[in-house]
């Protein structure tokens, strides 16, 4: 990932952070077809809270580009954070300069390095799934849990599906947040992304990137 050393995100628990809050990663591999891709949720380990570990989640058998790779598939799983459109207009810095300004996009991205390996047996199926499970009905009101299915048809469903567990090798992080701007313009923008009225591209996100960028100044 091309990331100027301004835009560098080398903190691991806020590389973490953005996997935890962001989970729905694309995994991509080099099969005999080509470059495949595919979406999935996963689950973090840190092993210690070193830089390394464990990602973790399941397919169905039928998805046959990534069931059947090798033990040792080299894997990018990359993880999209908030985003979001920067006006130039935005940059009181631009009438001093002639207008020399141009419009940008704002973004937090994790990139995961890692080996693959195919798990197929039904205990690791049934704890990576209880692992997920508890992570994302956490703090519902009544949360769901795999026994409230039949035994019958909770067998049913592992049968139909594989485990990948990607041992990390490197993890990249980029927080691109206007960090090469004057202090006067990243101040401005952040005014500008909390601004209801401004209907941006990617205004979804605009709240929180202005939320990263105010923590980041204030670090």
């Amino acid at each position: 990932m091309y990331t100027p050393s301004a835009f560098e995100l080398t903190d691991f628990n806020l590389q973490q952070q953005v996997i935890h809050n962001y989970p729905l990663g694309t995994l991509i591999a080099q099969g005999a077809s080509g470059l495949a891709a595919t979406h999935l949720p996963f689950l973090f380990d840190s092993i210690g809270g070193q830089q390394s570990g464990l990602l973790q989640a399941h397919i169905a058998k039928t998805n046959t580009e990534f069931s059947l790779f090798p033990d040792n598939t080299p894997v990018l799983a990359v993880f999209q954070g908030p985003h979001a459109y920067i006006s130039p207009s935005w940059y009181p810095t631009k009438a001093s300069t002639g207008g020399k300004a141009v419009p940008t996009w704002n973004y937090v991205a994790v990139h995961v390095h890692g080996t693959l390996s195919v798990k197929a047996d039904p205990a690791w199926l049934l704890q990576h799934l209880e692992k997920q499970t508890k992570r994302y009905e956490l703090g519902r009101l009544h949360p769901w849990s795999l026994s409230d299915s039949p035994a019958d048809y909770m067998k049913t469903m592992l049968d139909h599906i594989v485990g990948l567990e990607i041992s990390i090798t490197r993890i990249e992080g980029k927080a691109k947040l206007s960090q090469n701007r004057p202090l006067v313009d990243q101040k401005s923008v952040i005014q500008a992304l909390n601004n209801p009225s401004e209907p941006a591209i990617g205004s979804v996100f605009n709240q929180e990137i202005a939320r990263l960028m105010q923590q980041r100044l204030q670090a």
